[in-house]
């Protein structure tokens, strides 16, 4: 407060009373794999799968006998189709990942170079036309849905026109001259670096750590690469990004027994789903790896609360690659494995973590304490540097009182109890002390009846 010399009315505004924890964010999905197109090792930020589509390309063919396959576009098609909206997703590829290329030329003379605006092979579907149009020469350049023309007497004006306005190539000028005439020339070389390995999907989670993510996927990978993925996980937990990982299950007898982590979810069986076969150039029906279930089973759990079990939920899948009976379902949940089954639909047979702890057991338990943790923090976080006094401090509780309550009203908690205190050696360190217990919400697992005859 100013000094009080003259005389008046001088006022200081306290503004702890209207702190309140900030909105929470429950189904941001981030993804890690391979595609034909898009920039390589960055973040896109993407909510429709129309959208995966325009920024990544085509999922391609599958072939079931190479781990190659393309897996970002696949992924995220069964992430949306189950609910998911929110996705950061990062294309990963090797060195060996290349543009498609065109030179076009003036007799012999090479004018102008077309380059596919990212590496892949997205880029050797786009073909160049140059012919006579109703101005002069023209130049066309087209894929299997856009078509773009520019004018091409001047291949000074066309190659600025091109980088301008296309959005499928660029183009470098070498020399002016007159074009010669092409028909449909395709663009050749592009490569998408596809045969990745766990530097790349190293590569590819670090760029997510930064980010608000709740669910992570390592697009066509399972419980093979969970050591890798737990790494990730335990990384993030320590920078204050909490978060849950999805994995696909490598088989019921086979379940890995070294997955134990409430953060890791394995997803069992595969799912059958539809794809484009370039032999027969006709859409066919294949057998996809538990690695899609787990997309699939991703994109469901971002569409519910946190408090609302993924159990007995339907997922929007074509089919399994293997139907189970009770005692592999029954060995699949004794082994810690998220399990589906065909009944009435494609269910989640008991929506459970890789937990060995049983206090961890329900994915909900995870997921509420994680957004009890963002949401306590958010509401904390605007009064450090403020005073350590009695006043400041209920506020402080009061703060947490209404984000509490708010759980309670929503039902992810039963009840919670809450203390904020600081002892005067506290106060000199500067430590206010915060103690909850929280009684999360638990789900309906088990109905035993009891039926009595009279």
């Amino acid at each position: 407060m100013a000094e009080i010399i003259l005389p008046g009315t001088y006022i200081k505004v306290f503004d702890e009373g209207l702190v309140s924890a900030g909105a929470v964010s429950t189904g941001n999905i981030g993804i890690v794999g391979t595609a034909s197109k898009g920039p390589l090792n960055e973040v896109v930020l993407i909510s429709s799968f129309a959208e995966a589509r325009s920024h990544f390309g085509e999922a391609g063919s599958y072939n079931p006998k190479s781990d190659d396959n393309l897996s970002l576009v696949r992924t995220l098609e069964q992430a949306f189709n189950n609910g998911g909206k929110t996705v950061y997703a990062v294309r990963i590829g090797t060195g060996s990942a290349k543009v498609a290329k065109l030179d076009l030329k003036g007799g012999t003379t090479k004018l102008l170079t077309l380059e596919g605006q990212t590496l892949g092979t997205f880029g050797n579907g786009i073909t160049a036309t140059v012919a006579d149009g109703d101005d002069g020469l023209e130049l066309v350049i087209s894929d299997a849905t856009t078509e773009e023309k520019y004018a091409a007497d001047s291949v000074t004006a066309a190659a600025e026109a091109i980088n301008e306005r296309s959005t499928l190539v660029s183009a470098t000028f070498s020399k002016e001259g007159t074009l010669s005439k092409i028909e449909d020339a395709p663009l050749s070389g592009g490569a998408d670096g596809e045969k990745v390995g766990d530097k790349e999907y190293k590569t590819g989670l670090e760029l997510l750590e930064n980010d608000i993510i709740n669910i992570v996927l390592m697009a066509g990978k399972d419980a093979a690469s969970a050591s890798l993925l737990a790494a990730h996980l335990k990384k993030t937990a320590g920078n204050k990004r909490e978060r849950i990982g999805v994995l696909g299950a490598t088989g019921v007898e086979a379940t890995d027994k070294n997955v134990a982590s409430d953060r890791i979810i394995l997803a069992s069986p595969g799912i059958k789903a539809k794809t484009f076969d370039s032999t027969t150039q006709k859409e066919v029906q294949v057998g996809l790896p538990s690695s899609y279930m787990a997309a699939a089973v991703a994109g469901l759990m971002a569409s519910l609360p946190v408090q609302s079990s993924p159990t007995n939920k339907v997922l929007a899948i074509s089919g399994l690659t293997d139907i189970y009976n009770t005692g592999k379902l029954e060995k699949l949940v004794q082994n810690r494995v998220l399990a589906i089954e065909q009944r009435e639909g494609f269910r989640v047979v008991k929506g459970i973590t890789t937990a060995t702890n049983t206090a961890w057991h329900q994915i909900t338990t995870r997921r509420i304490v994680d957004y009890a943790i963002y949401g306590v923090r958010s509401g904390c976080n605007p009064y450090i540097g403020k005073l350590n006094n009695e006043r400041v401090r209920n506020a402080m509780k009061a703060t947490l009182d209404a984000f509490l309550t708010r759980m309670v009203n929503d039902e992810a908690l039963i009840s919670y109890e809450l203390d904020v205190t600081a002892t005067r050696a506290e106060q000199i360190q500067g430590i206010v002390q915060v103690n909850m217990t929280l009684r999360p919400t638990f789900s309906i697992d088990f109905i035993k009846v009891n039926m009595y005859l009279g």
